[in-house]
């Protein structure tokens, strides 16, 4: 079922903070969220109920690849569309490094 245009996903601060993460860490913040692949995280945050496919997980990923590690790796036609939650997780989490991170997200998914 697609939802309408302009409605935020039901998770969307948490699925911009995995995005963000793994954008920025990516086989790091897998490690030190206990998985031992992003496969694995993945199904795991799908059975949580935070995405309902593996699909909202990449692609939230892809939106913020080209913005933190200046590349255009995925979504890079969106060019800064994500660039204003970039900047506002910049300035929450920036200094944090992968464990201190997953610990903000394993934070956040005990209230989902």
């Amino acid at each position: 079922m697609d939802k309408p245009s302009g409605v935020k996903h039901t998770n969307y601060e948490i699925l911009n903070l995995i995005g963000y993460g793994l954008a920025k860490f990516e086989g790091q913040l897998v490690a030190a969220l206990s998985f031992k692949t992003k496969s694995a995280l993945f199904n795991h945050l799908i059975v949580r109920g935070v995405a309902t496919t593996r699909g909202t997980l990449k692609n939230r990923q892809d939106l913020f690849n080209p913005l933190v590690r200046n590349a255009k790796v995925g979504w890079w036609q969106n060019e800064n569309r994500y660039l204003h939650r970039k900047v506002l997780l910049d300035s929450l989490f920036g200094e944090l490094d992968a464990i201190r991170y997953a610990a903000v997200v394993e934070n956040y998914l005990q209230f989902i």
